[in-house]
C-alpha cells in the first residue's frame, strides 16, 4: 500500500523521550519529544527536531545544553503530561510530580524514573520556517540503575519501552502481547 509521503510515520515507531533544559533564571523544563534519533556511529552526537516556537528550543538556543530522557514505565504518564501549555518559566516536572536527579554534565537535571539519559550540548542547527533539526554533542549516557541487576537489564529494552513507542499517537504494539510472543520463541 503506498501511502502520502508525509504519512511514513504510521509504520516508522518513534522512541518517546523528555527533554530538559533550564532557562536563564535556572528554571528547569521539559517536554515530549519523539523526534530524536543518532547520528551515524559511533560518532557521539544526536539530532532532535523540535516544532518553532518552542520553550524547549528557546533554552537550548539560549543555554546550549538539554537532557534527553528515555521514557517507558513507570514515569510514562507523568512524562506526557509536560505537554501541556505551561507559560515559560513554570516548572513542568514539579507541576506534573517527576522527581529529577542532577546530571554529571549540563545544568538540566534528569528525569529520576526514566530509563536512561543522554546529555548533550548543543553543537549545531539547521532551521527552517517551520521546524529546527538541532545537532548535540553527548557528553554522558547512562542507564538508570534501578533497570539494572549485575549490570544487565532487568527486561529486554524494547519491553522496557513498550508501548512507549509512538506512530502518530497510535501505540504501535501491546507491552503484554509482546511478552507473550517474547516467552513463546
Amino acid at each position: 500500500m503506498e501511502l502520502a509521503p508525509e504519512m511514513f510515520k504510521r509504520f516508522f515507531p518513534l522512541p518517546v523521550t523528555v527533554l530538559t533544559t533550564v532557562d536563564n533564571n535556572g528554571t528547569p523544563n521539559a517536554a515530549p519529544y519523539s523526534c530524536v534519533m543518532p547520528i551515524l556511529r559511533p560518532l557521539p552526537l544526536i539530532a532532535v527536531a523540535s516544532a518553532l516556537p518552542r520553550d524547549t528550543l528557546r533554552n537550548i538556543r539560549k543555554n546550549g545544553q538539554f537532557v534527553v530522557n528515555v521514557i517507558g514505565r513507570p514515569s510514562f504518564r507523568e512524562a506526557m503530561r509536560t505537554a501541556r501549555p505551561y507559560p515559560p518559566g513554570v516548572n513542568e516536572l514539579e507541576k506534573v510530580g517527576l522527581d529529577t536527579a542532577p546530571a554529571k554534565h549540563v545544568a538540566p537535571p534528569r528525569i529520576a524514573a526514566a530509563i536512561g539519559w543522554i546529555e548533550a550540548v548543543l553543537e549545531r542547527e539547521l532551521t527552517d520556517e517551520h521546524y529546527a533539526l538541532l545537532v548535540g554533542r553527548i557528553l554522558c549516557s547512562e542507564i538508570n540503575d534501578r533497570y539494572l541487576t549485575d549490570g544487565k537489564l532487568t527486561e529486554h529494552p524494547l519491553t522496557l519501552l513498550m508501548p512507549h513507542f509512538r506512530t502518530l499517537g497510535d501505540v504501535v504494539i501491546n507491552r503484554d502481547a509482546l511478552e507473550e510472543d517474547l516467552t513463546l520463541t
